[in-house]
């Protein structure tokens, strides 16, 4: 299952939970658009996560007002599972292009996550 969640700065591993004791929580959705409309401002940034079956970690669906996208609540540290950190700025762009900005948010979604896929593929292929 791959999450996504929108932050206004760069992500830090260190401020994660600081002060909540051992069960906090962090919401992140299925829909990297949503998340984007988070990522607000010029240092904001989408998180990707890549979680399985498999893992050793509590998700629960969460209350939310919209409809579409589901909101997902990671309890605890969840820092092995980040696979990429995208700035905002390079993703805007891939919506906001000729033919795809009148179009409606499944269609810009189901777009920035094949491009999302292309860009954690492409640089796992560099390392």
């Amino acid at each position: 299952m791959r999450l996504y969640r929108g932050l206004k700065k760069r992500y830090r591993p260190d401020a994660v939970g600081q002060g909540q004791g051992e069960y906090f929580g962090t919401d992140y959705t299925d829909c990297p658009l949503t998340a984007l409309d988070y990522a607000q401002g010029r240092h904001g940034v989408v998180l990707v996560l890549d979680l399985t079956e498999s893992d050793d970690v509590r998700v629960s669906d969460e209350f939310w007002f919209e409809n579409g996208p589901r909101r997902l609540m990671i309890w605890g540290k969840f820092d092995r599972f980040v696979v990429a950190e995208i700035p905002a700025k390079e993703l805007r762009p891939q919506i906001r292009m000729k033919g795809v900005v009148a179009q409606p948010r499944a269609y810009k979604s189901a777009l920035l996550a094949d491009y999302i896929d292309r860009r954690i593929a492409t640089s796992a292929e560099a390392e």
